[in-house]
């Protein structure tokens, strides 16, 4: 299991939201390629960067995250990925791994992009209820989480990433228990996110869902419950 720090972007800074609301929006930084530069020199292998404004349909953050990639650090990239042509730029960009979200429920589409790039990219299930939540948290796309998990599974998707909306930015800790059942899912990577608040939630995700391969921790590191150092030593 690797940790993940996370930079969410929002007109080129750097912020935090609760649940997925943009008016929760905090800013931690003006400049994202120093925040980045401040995780990989705490050892961050990952960081895990979403333009909100492409995922709202805002504009875009596509020239910050050209000077962080550009500056060496490895990046998995959400937000607005809605096209072939937009995938194939980000990777060569030099984007490691691509997250699709919304876009990934359309069949055709998800298949051309597994058939281009393969374990390159990972599909964002953000949870709310039970339900697959779409357009930036913003709607319920009608798919239970595990069906479209299932779905995923089927054509092709070897990583997923799990949000659960209702722990996310609250700082409440992460729901162990609503986590458990994605243990019966088989030929699929789970990353999760959503509610990691200290390294005792590190620690219980390593002990008691061990099959998650990686955990991205966002406002518990700006707020200070978290040293990236220790939770990466864990």
């Amino acid at each position: 299991m690797i940790v993940i720090p996370a930079i969410d972007l929002l007109k080129n800074r750097v912020v935090r939201l609760k649940k997925g609301k943009k008016e929760s929006a905090v800013v931690y930084d003006d400049d994202p390629l120093n925040t980045a530069r401040r995780w990989a020199d705490c050892g961050a292998e990952l960081i895990h960067i979403v333009d909100l404004d492409a995922a709202f349909g805002d504009g875009d953050n596509i020239n910050v995250v050209d000077r962080i990639v550009s500056s060496g650090i490895d990046v998995e990239f959400g937000g607005g990925v809605r096209s072939v042509s937009k995938a194939e730029s980000l990777i060569n960009m030099g984007v490691k791994r691509l997250v699709i979200g919304t876009k990934a429920a359309d069949r055709s589409f998800l298949t051309k992009i597994i058939n281009e790039f393969g374990s390159r990219i990972a599909v964002g299930v953000d949870v709310l209820d039970g339900k697959f939540m779409k357009l930036g948290w913003q709607r319920d796309s009608g798919y239970e989480a595990k069906d479209f998990i299932t779905y995923l599974i089927n054509n092709g998707v070897q990583w997923v990433i799990y949000t659960d909306i209702s722990r996310d930015g609250m700082l409440e800790g992460v729901n162990i228990e609503a986590l458990k059942w994605l243990k019966g899912f088989k030929n699929v990577n789970f990353i999760i996110s959503g509610g990691i608040s200290s390294l005792d939630d590190i620690k219980k995700i390593k002990a008691e869902i061990p099959f998650v391969q990686g955990v991205i921790i966002g406002k518990a590191l700006y707020e200070g419950r978290i040293d990236l150092r220790k939770a990466i030593s864990i």
